[in-house]
């Protein structure tokens, strides 16, 4: 059997080793594992770099982080994302949502571009970054499903309604639709990570808190994730 760790070594040609790539999103772009904190280190973005995939990676990653604007944090995708690098960039990634669904984000409407809502945020965001960034290649990952189990804070899990009586599969349909409005590729994760949190021996292998990924985790997602930008981006 082969270590999900040296997949890169079947790679002979790499197309993007010359790209920059910006990564942006919530803790499990970041690299937190759920056990003891984990690091940028051990992301699948910094996978990707180390192992020469791309030229430049950078982690735009926020631990808890929401595409909505809350009142309890300033750290949204909404206020983030026009402070991203992007002068230089080819390739661009956006996958979140979770943390809205997990903290009862109001989901409001298609088309409506209220930044208090997770369809107005995430519209604002992709489009704001499609016009700051338009030579780029944008791509779409939907948040992954989660059995996440936090000792101090139950929160839902993907077979279970938040507190607004929606799951969190209603928030990767918003992302589809959004994304489908800007022509922007969007892969579902949530539907084939690859890494299923239900089934106990890959939790405990891969999502050691049913949500964020081990080294080993964060491996197989990093090839699920540039398989994936070798078709789309």
């Amino acid at each position: 059997m082969h270590s999900c760790i040296d997949w890169p070594k079947r790679y002979k040609d790499r197309p993007f080793a010359d790209y920059v790539l910006n990564c942006f999103g919530d803790s499990t772009t970041w690299g937190d594992n759920g056990v003891d904190g984990g690091s940028m280190q051990t992301s699948w973005p910094s996978f990707l770099e180390k192992n020469g995939l791309f030229k430049t990676v950078r982690n735009y990653g926020v631990c808890g982080s929401r595409v909505a604007l809350t009142d309890d944090r300033d750290d949204s995708f909404f206020e983030r994302y026009r402070a991203m690098k992007d002068d230089d960039v080819d390739v661009i990634t956006l996958m979140g949502g979770v943390n809205d669904f997990q903290h009862d984000v109001p989901l409001g409407i298609l088309g409506v571009r209220d930044e208090r809502t997770f369809y107005g945020a995430f519209d604002i965001v992709l489009s704001g970054i499609i016009e700051q960034a338009p030579e780029a290649s944008v791509v779409v990952f939907t948040p992954t499903a989660n059995m996440f189990h936090n000792p101090a804070k139950n929160y839902p899990t993907s077979l279970q309604p938040n507190a607004r009586g929606l799951h969190q599969k209603d928030y990767v349909e918003a992302v589809k639709k959004v994304s489908e409005h800007y022509a922007v590729p969007v892969v579902d994760l949530y539907a084939s990570s690859g890494m299923c949190p239900f089934v106990e021996q890959q939790q405990v292998k891969n999502m050691p808190d049913g949500l964020h990924y081990s080294v080993e985790g964060y491996a197989r997602l990093a090839r699920r994730i540039y398989e994936e930008l070798l078709h789309l981006a």
